[in-house]
This record gives C-alpha cells, structure tokens and sequence, in this order.
C-alpha cells in the first residue's frame, strides 16, 4: 500500500510541476507580445476594440471583437511588418 501512496504522490507532483511549468511559459509569452513590449493603447469603437500604436492612419493597428482579439490581431500585424 505504501508503495501505491508513493507512486500516485509522485505522478500527483509531476503533473503540478507540469502545470506550474505551462503556466510560467503562458506568462512569459504574454510578457513578451509585440502589444505589451511597446504599451500598444487598446481602445473601444462602437462595437469594435482596437489596439493602437501610433496615429491611426500610419500606425500598427489590431481590431477585435474583445480586447483579446484586438491584440492578437495587433500582435500579427506587427509580426508581419517586422
């Protein structure tokens, strides 16, 4: 019985070390997009969210229906002018 107790506390460790571990990489990712290195202004427009760095005609824009998806689309939109 000790053993079985043994085995599923370490598997039980090894799956929140896991866990942990997808977490902290989320974070850094997050940490590290284009919208949160250069503090992009994230905006509503009647229904629409945009993420804005610059002057709206020149600038890097994203657009989305949440905050999320406004900065994902500005994270891509940067991707692809870099």
């Amino acid at each position: 019985m000790n053993e079985y107790w043994s085995a599923h506390t370490g598997a039980e460790y090894e799956a929140m070390l896991h866990s942990q571990q997808m977490d902290n990489y989320s974070y850094q990712c997050e940490r590290t997009a284009p919208h949160v290195i250069h503090n992009a202004q994230i905006i509503k427009d009647g229904n629409a969210w945009l993420c804005i760095l610059g002057d709206l005609p020149t600038g890097v824009v994203g657009v989305g229906d949440t905050p999320k998806q406004a900065c994902d689309d500005f994270d891509r939109a940067w991707c692809a002018n870099a």
